[in-house]
């Protein structure tokens, strides 16, 4: 018993402290393979209904939960676009996109962290669009 509830406490400190093992992924027919490489969109707050997400022009998710997706199929080597867009005011927008060339390599490419008191444009219904690059 006192055995489970160490590898208990190690998961969730694992989890807790970024959580990279939760973001590799099994080989797919795109290619993603837990050793890299691998693109991941990691969303630190949950987002009201009404806010997406799509990368170089396709829909990733609804930032309604804070959650790791991996949108390793979504972008390419080199510039890529992400473009938020939310239907009414929002308190924060508060996410990163991480690339790891090799497994547990992982390298922020992106990261928004904003708040409405500091941003007008979170207020009213809009939208953002960032450019990131995925090195190689």
């Amino acid at each position: 018993m006192r055995t489970f509830k160490i590898l208990t406490a190690a998961a969730t400190i694992a989890v807790l402290a970024g959580g990279t093992a939760v973001a590799q992924q099994t080989a797919t027919d795109n290619g993603t393979d837990a050793n890299g490489p691998i693109t991941i969109l990691k969303n630190m707050q949950a987002e009201p209904n009404g806010v997406r997400v799509e990368v170089d022009g396709r829909h990733i998710e609804n930032l309604q939960m804070a959650d790791y997706s991996d949108i390793t199929g979504a972008v390419h080597h080199g510039q890529n676009t992400m473009t938020v867009r939310w239907d009414g005011p929002l308190q924060k927008l508060n996410f990163k996109i991480a690339f790891a060339p090799t497994r547990n390599n992982f390298k922020t490419v992106l990261l928004v962290q904003s708040n409405a008191s500091n941003d007008a444009t979170l207020r009213q219904a809009g939208s953002r669009t960032m450019s990131f690059t995925i090195p190689g």
